[in-house]
């Protein structure tokens, strides 16, 4: 596997400054200023990078940029011919970019649902200590951030190129009476990326943020009371990567998971299955 770990997300909000004081107050993020001067209106830290996701101001909210973390330039480079070879039109980040990613080397394409979907190495770390404002640790590490769910049509196109193209490995298929959903993983998390049917619309679904102990699931439940934040599906535990956890609504629209006790993935022994139940909750709510 020539990619890592899902390195960073660029995220488009109708309100980025709503958005960033939800991730502050309810999720436990540090929050830093963005480029006065620039589109980034906030930038969001959850361990020692420089950020994890980046706040932008935008009509709909959902991710805008994927950012894939790869060990070096050598793989960036194998990367890049086997997209070439797939007929991916692949551009060279610019040393502005690069500078603004915080990364050493980065090349660019146009991934599914048309998002800007990036590969990079060298990340600088940042200098200060990162330190949740609600004391909040999460899972990162070899992990990445946590993963990314998107809602899409052409959800077989999405998964053949992730596959295919990327080398990610089908971890499980889960197919649930609301949709498919299709895991695609790159390293010991069960996921990194995954992918649902929509024929109603295309777009991003939730993004995962995992904590270290149940008592960090339900603190941020509660969080969700003080701060009047809707859910989108009850306290519960998935089947296939074991996530005890529940979905809440950020003020961009699309949803945030927060979960403990995913499971890991050895590749030498794991076998993918197809689900159809989680073993308890996860009820969606109106």
């Amino acid at each position: 596997m020539t990619i890592q770990s899902l390195g960073y997300v660029g995220i488009g909000a109708p309100d980025p400054a709503a958005w960033a004081e939800y991730a502050r107050t309810v999720i436990g993020l540090a929050v830093e200023p963005g480029d006065p001067e620039g589109p980034v209106r906030h930038r969001l830290r959850m361990d020692q990078h420089p950020f994890r996701m980046w706040l932008t101001e935008a009509d709909t909210g959902g991710v805008t940029v994927i950012g894939w973390e790869v060990r070096d330039g050598a793989a960036i480079d194998e990367m890049t011919v086997r997209l070439k070879e797939a007929g991916v039109d692949v551009a060279a980040g610019t040393e502005e970019e690069c500078r603004d990613r915080q990364v050493t080397r980065m090349v660019h394409f146009g991934g599914p649902l048309g998002i800007r979907t990036e590969l990079f190495c060298g990340r600088r770390l940042a200098p200060r200590q990162f330190v949740s404002p609600l004391g909040v640790d999460f899972v990162t590490g070899e992990q990445g951030l946590g993963h990314l769910v998107m809602k899409t049509p052409r959800v077989q196109e999405a998964v053949d190129f992730y596959c295919d193209v990327l080398g990610f490995r089908l971890s499980d298929t889960a197919d649930y009476p609301w949709g498919t959903f299709y895991f695609l993983g790159c390293n010991p998390r069960h996921h990194s990326i995954a992918f649902i049917r929509s024929y109603k619309n295309e777009g991003t679904h939730h993004i995962l943020c995992e904590v270290t102990t149940p008592e960090e699931v339900g603190r941020a439940l509660d969080r969700t009371r003080e701060h009047d934040v809707k859910l989108m599906a009850t306290l519960g535990k998935h089947a296939n990567d074991g996530m005890f956890s529940f979905y809440m609504t950020s003020p961009a629209g699309f949803g945030i998971e927060i979960g403990t006790g995913g499971v890991q993935v050895d590749e030498d022994t794991w076998v993918s299955r197809t689900y159809t139940a989680d073993i308890w909750g996860h009820h969606p709510v109106p």
